[in-house]
């Protein structure tokens, strides 16, 4: 029996049991997984005592990925390059490896189930938290015309920017893509202030994978009812299909796992 959990605060919500169960389901694998809710005086202590107790892997939320980075010292070059971490795992010669699949798994999902490509659009990422140093390579390596950061901390915008090469929000653009990583709460003025700059034909699309539609699609249809927009859900089956794949050498069919989950009441 295989032992994988997800590690973060909040987790209660986490869709990530439900997925590695129909994932483990699709391949007759056996495994156990669970919640662990941490916070940033215990994460190292949990971590630990997950792999010193059998533990094979295990995924990370927000706002943990840093700290996940921090706390391995194998890191993959992908993990190296975002300095965040999603997924942690006991590799063959029984050490631990941090690496990230949130990128892969946002450009696949966007890809797979919105047939849209990332070349030459505009792109705006609101927020600026961990989660965004893990999504920016691969979205760079999809050669975007631009990526734009929108965030109240321009220290860590700042530091993106000169780490990614990536640029501020301008107000004089029109964006493409917009990606929502922030809260989902009521009096996020970030919402309202990247009105005027969303193409009429734009993808917004929202990490949260909440099956209610959240405030930002909610800000964003009241002024552009015509506006295509995502949550997150895609995403995080997808980059939960590579780290599977990297723990048990198998490619999971995701389309059916999607479209369970999707229509999941």
């Amino acid at each position: 029996m295989h032992k994988l959990a997800v590690i973060g605060n909040p987790v209660n919500q986490s869709l990530s049991p439900e997925i590695f169960t129909l994932f483990a389901q699709q391949t007759d694998i056996e495994l156990e997984y669970s919640k662990i809710l941490a916070d940033a005086d215990t994460f190292e202590k949990l971590l630990k005592n997950f792999f010193i107790h059998g533990g094979m892997a295990i995924n990370v939320t927000s706002p943990f990925k840093s700290l996940a980075y921090l706390n391995v010292q194998n890191r993959t070059c992908r993990a190296n390059l975002c300095k965040a971490s999603n997924f942690i795992r006991v590799s063959k010669s029984d050490k631990l490896i941090a690496d990230t699949t949130d990128g892969i798994g946002l450009v696949t999902a966007l890809q797979l189930y919105q047939k849209y490509n990332i070349e030459d659009k505009n792109i705006l990422i609101i927020g600026s938290g961990s989660v965004v140093d893990s999504i920016l390579l691969d979205i760079i390596v999809k050669n975007p015309y631009k990526v734009d950061i929108l965030a109240r901390n321009e220290q860590r915008v700042e530091y993106l920017k000169d780490k990614f090469g990536v640029g501020y929000f301008n107000n004089l653009l029109t964006y493409n893509l917009i990606i929502n990583t922030t809260p989902n709460v009521e009096n996020n003025s970030l919402f309202n202030m990247i009105q005027q700059n969303i193409d009429k034909y734009a993808l917004c699309y929202d990490l949260s994978y909440q099956k209610k539609i959240t405030n930002f699609h909610k800000i964003i249809l009241r002024n552009k009812p015509e506006i295509f927009c995502i949550n997150g859900l895609g995403m995080l089956i997808e980059q939960a299909a590579v780290a599977f794949k990297k723990l048990f050498s198998i490619s999971i069919n995701t389309a059916p796992i999607f479209e369970k989950l999707n229509n999941k009441e």
